[in-house]
This record gives C-alpha cells, structure tokens and sequence, in this order.
C-alpha cells in the first residue's frame, strides 16, 4: 500500500511539473533512461564517487569522511541507515542530481548522466547489500 500511495505521489508530481513547465512555455526533460548494470559500470561509480562523493561520505560509504564532522547533516552511512528519499537507483540518482537537505551539492551539470547513474547504482548495491564487499578502489 505505501508503494502505491508513493508511486501515485510520484506520479501527481510529474503531472504538477510538466504543468507548470507547460505554463511557463518549455518542455520538461524527458528522464534519462537508467543504462544496463555491468561491471564497467560499477566501476565508473567507483571512480565518481572517490572523486565526488568520499569528502563527505567517506571511501567506504560509511559517512566517515574527511568533512563529515563540520557539516549540519552528518553524511549518510550507506550500510547501516535508511534512505529518506528512496534507496531505489532512480531515487539515489535524483538525490546525485539535485542535492539534498541544503548541505549535499547538487552534481547534475557536474557529472554527465551515466556518472550520475553508475554512482547511484553502486550506492544502490551498498545501501541493499547487493554488493557490500564491493568498495571504490583505492586512490
């Protein structure tokens, strides 16, 4: 039952933007489509997220980073705590794209769609113990 009242929100949302898009006389952009889960993908989350996501998240995803303890919102522990917006890859890669609570940057003009996508899923596979030995690589 919440899935359905989340996903009719979901839905009542995108109407609300497109209107309102619609009144302002553009288009809204049309979602990227989620590419294939490979091992290549993976690993350029890997990458995309020691780069731009370990400051504050720690290399492991554990919320430890270097910043962790001078920021409002502690980073999020991707192994041990729950996900507020969803720990589903096109809500992790939203939450990538658009930031979250004024304290994580938004990364979209920063990282292209597939960066955006391959750290949302590796953080996907952390977050549902999909693939917890699997670690960003080592600098």
């Amino acid at each position: 039952m919440r899935h359905a009242r989340s996903a009719a929100a979901l839905v009542l949302l995108g109407l609300a933007i497109a209107t309102a898009s619609a009144d302002a006389g553009c288009a809204a952009p049309a979602p990227e489509a989620a590419p294939v889960v490979t091992p290549e993908l993976l690993m350029l989350g890997a990458d995309v997220f020691r780069e731009r996501c370990s400051p504050c998240h720690g290399d492991r995803g554990r919320g430890d980073g270097l910043l962790a303890e001078v920021l409002p919102v502690r980073p999020r522990n991707y192994f041990e705590e729950s996900f507020r917006w969803g720990n589903q890859p096109a809500e992790i890669a939203e939450t990538v794209r658009g930031g979250r609570s004024g304290v994580m940057p938004a990364f979209e003009g920063a990282l292209d769609a597939r960066e955006i996508w391959a750290v949302a899923n590796l953080v996907h596979l952390w977050a549902t113990g999909g693939a917890a030995a699997m670690e960003p690589a080592s600098p």
